[in-house]
């Protein structure tokens, strides 16, 4: 991933395998955090509330160095890594994969849950569909009403938005640009008088 774009499912979708009598149902979503993850796998653990292994994996941060796998009672690395991998291996970020495993009678044996995990989360993501998302910065910006269109016009040719807009004695301007911009349009528009502030979260 570049330092400006990252990867990501547009919505909600699902995926279903049947390995050996044993079902395994795959929910594939994005997420804002792992505060918003947990909320949806509350949901998904509600609907299956009988099932006794549910299995998980998110991935977190621009460039996707934050994630987890739980194997939620399954025999360790069978469950949660594999569904892991399909994230990882599509370059996703900030979404996560649920599978929920009810057991047919039959035991699959480390290798087999491994393939079973892999396969549902795989149907899930196959289901979805990836969008690309600009990883943007967020300016205050204070200028004339004679800079107001060069600025506009600025951030508009770096992918960016204006987020608000005041219009007083001076200009005042929220804007969100992409992240490797935010350097060359701080300089350029102190060279031309304008005052520019870095938002701070």
């Amino acid at each position: 991933m570049s330092s400006d774009r990252y990867f990501t499912l547009a919505g909600e979708s699902t995926g279903e395998v049947r390995e050996k009598a044993s079902k395994f149902f795959a929910y594939a979503f994005p997420i804002a955090d792992e505060e918003d993850f947990k909320k949806q796998q509350v949901e998904i653990t509600r609907t299956h509330h009988t099932a006794r292994h549910i299995c998980h994996a998110w991935v977190l941060g621009d460039a996707g160095e934050q994630y987890r796998s739980y194997d939620a009672g399954e025999p360790s690395g069978s469950a949660g890594k594999p569904i892991l991998r399909q994230l990882q291996g599509a370059d996703l970020t900030y979404c996560a994969v649920v599978v929920v495993r009810y057991f047919g009678g039959t035991l699959l044996g480390k290798a087999g849950l491994s393939h079973a995990f892999a396969d549902a989360a795989k149907a899930a993501l196959a289901n979805n569909s990836i969008v690309e998302r600009v990883v943007r910065t967020e300016l205050t910006v204070q200028c004339s009403y004679a800079q107001v269109e060069e600025v506009k016009r600025d951030v508009l040719l770096r992918e960016g938005e204006i987020l608000q807009a005041d219009y007083a004695e001076r200009c005042l301007l929220r804007v969100a640009v992409a992240r490797s911009a935010v350097e060359g349009l701080t300089e350029n528009w102190t060279r031309i008088g304008v005052e520019v502030k870095m938002e701070h979260r």
